[in-house]
């Protein structure tokens, strides 16, 4: 029954909806506008008082230059300038100790919102993705993204309003006051504009190129890091340490000539721009006092101060937009990396489709083919699938490996969508349903239980809604968790790792079995639930779960005979098509059949 907004009886609002900022990585410019379009307030705020804040470093030139005038040309008024133009100085030194602190208030404010705002889109956007795209994505990759992509961009976003916007406005000041001072020497002031943007075109290509690079060294790093700490038990088994550590060593060392590669372009090209930017410095500041001392342009001593005083200005904001360009570039490629998620297109579309009120349990696959997207022109993972389940039927799923099991069950969840043909939730094309509200009513207990950090109570009710002190002692009595839970140090409130430390597997599977127990599932998916357990664990945990899948659709994905005892009927894959099905133990009676000879014994009757 297909319905909208209820799911089990209750109503639950859909809550998660499309990304609501306007990303374009190919235009991190505008990315960046729009980004920051909320905090405008806060910016300019931050903007004015950043500038006022920085008054004296062009006030004191000018100030310092009419004390120099006083000395140079004493009279009656001399004195009195001299402490005018020290009130004035002192005025703007003093107050840097209100506005800096109002600056860094506003500044930090407007980027940790665009900060939070862009984690939770990238969050937001990795629940939407379709698990094809998460598939093909390693682990590190997507935390280098939520990480230190976004600490990249948060660090530009920084820089670009103290140091960029500091220099650009140094230079305006310097080109006003020298205006009005020495005009004649404005033109010798705009030489730095040309040399700055040659140098950042200079600069900007090599340092990208580069930075790209160390960033793509630097996600390999991680996803074979984070590989490696999976893998410490194989490799403590076959006593392989040496060659990972190898492995290892090798990627710090492409990562530090990745780094060390950039660092060098940065420095080498950095230095010689600040060669450059000193010559005319101090070829402007000889040619001033030339042409003073020859009496071809009157300058006053002060003057001369005062063009000594903004051509520093002007080097050091040309140096600092320089030093702005590998920050720059960072956080331009970590926009770029950003947007791979941001933009995907990949997405499992949901809002506007038929949520689902009820599950009875009935699916009927039609002529349904799989092929995966990296494998196109490869023979399909499913091909002409075509069979139906009764609401409460238990159908096992067997066949070798490769065989298509995992895929099926995949369609099944709706992470993947068939290629070919249709599959029909209680009459509905699955593809036509909004799967969120599906899934409540779902749950798979696989062979590998994930389990995070946190108390046993919490990951038992995870996902449930609504869970009563009742319902989760019946839910533990039922998956047989009650007799081992009491043993352990706080009960229910015991602290467990991701790993489930210190959990036995058995008791992990009976934990997944209490928490899909939880959710009262319609459809129930056992993938290889018992195989990794020996054969006492496994009697405890089948016996859960035969309580679990009682009275629910179900679909079991096993090897082992044992399991596949008390199903309604066999489904039997082989290379993604059906190659027979039926009662088990009739299959079995047939010699020849595929079942039995894959099995090659006979089956006990179910007691």
């Amino acid at each position: 029954m297909i319905a909208s907004g209820t799911a089990g009886g209750h109503t639950h609002a859909v809550q998660l909806e499309p990304v609501d900022i306007h990303f374009q990585a190919r235009h991190p410019w505008r990315t960046l506008a729009n980004l920051y379009r909320p905090e405008r307030r806060r910016l300019w705020l931050a903007v004015l008082f950043n500038l006022v804040k920085v008054m004296p470093v062009w006030v004191l030139p000018v100030v310092t230059a009419n004390i120099v005038d006083v000395l140079a040309r004493p009279g009656p008024e001399a004195l009195s300038r001299l402490w005018l133009n020290a009130a004035i100085g002192g005025l703007a030194i003093f107050q840097n100790v209100f506005t800096a602190s109002l600056y860094v208030r506003y500044l930090s404010g407007a980027v940790r919102n665009v900060e939070v705002r862009v984690r939770s889109a990238l969050v937001r956007r990795l629940q939407m993705l379709s698990l094809g795209f998460l598939g093909r994505q390693d682990t590190a990759t997507l935390q280098t993204k939520l990480l230190r992509d976004i600490e990249s961009m948060e660090q530009m976003s920084r820089q670009l309003f103290e140091s960029g916007l500091f220099a650009v406005a140094s230079v305006i000041v310097a080109l006003a006051v020298t205006a009005v001072r020495a005009p004649v020497f404005v033109p010798v002031l705009l030489v730095f504009i040309p040399l700055v943007a040659l140098s950042r075109r200079l600069i900007a290509g090599r340092l990208q190129r580069r930075n790209e690079t160390l960033r793509r060294e630097i996600e390999g790093m991680n996803a074979s890091m984070l590989g490696m700490l999976n893998m410490i038990p194989v490799t403590r088994a076959h006593a392989a340490e040496d060659e990972e550590i190898s492995r290892a060593e090798n990627r710090f060392e492409s990562v530090r000539s990745a780094a060390f590669s950039l660092d060098n372009a940065a420095g080498t090209l950095g230095a010689a721009a600040w060669v450059v930017l000193m010559l005319v410095n101090f070829s402007g500041l000889v040619t001033a006092a030339w042409l003073a001392y020859r009496g071809i342009v009157p300058l006053t001593p002060g003057d001369l101060v005062l063009l000594a005083g903004y051509f520093t200005a002007i080097m050091t904001a040309v140096l600092q937009l320089n030093a702005l360009l590998p920050v720059v570039t960072r956080g331009c490629d970590a926009l770029q990396s950003i947007g791979e998620v941001l933009e995907c297109p990949d997405v499992e579309e949901n809002r506007g489709k038929r949520a689902v009120a009820r599950v009875h349990g009935r699916f009927d696959f039609e002529r349904i083919g799989f092929t995966y997207q990296a494998d196109s022109g490869t023979a399909p993972a499913l091909a002409d699938i075509s069979f139906t389940v009764q609401p409460g039927e238990t159908v096992g799923i067997v066949g070798p490996s490769g065989s298509g099991k995992s895929t099926l069950a995949s369609l099944i969840t709706g992470f993947h969508r068939p290629t070919e043909g249709r599959l029909l939730l209680d009459g509905q094309d699955i593809t036509e349903i909004d799967l969120r509200t599906f899934r409540r009513q779902l749950a798979v207990v696989s062979q590998q239980t994930i389990l995070f950090h946190g108390t046993l109570r919490e990951n038992i009710v995870y996902g449930a809604r609504g869970v009563s002190a009742a319902m989760l002692a019946a839910a533990l009595e039922a998956a047989n968790v009650a007799e081992f839970i009491d043993q352990l140090s706080q009960g229910p409130d015991t602290l467990i790792g991701p790993a489930g430390v210190p959990l036995s597997g058995g008791q992990r599977q009976r934990i997944a079995i209490a928490r899909a127990l939880l959710r009262e599932p319609r459809v129930l998916i056992l993938d290889e639930a018992t195989s990794a357990l020996d054969a006492a664990s496994e009697g405890i945990v089948q016996q859960a779960l035969e309580r679990l899948a009682a009275g629910r659709t179900t679909f079991v994905i096993a090897h082992r005979l044992s399991v596949m005892r008390r199903v309604d009927r066999v489904v039997v894959l082989e290379r993604g098509r059906i190659v027979e099905s039926g009662i088990p133990a009739e299959l079995l009676a047939r010699p020849q059949s595929f079942f039995a000879r894959m099995h090659g014994q006979p089956m006990a009757k179910p007691a």
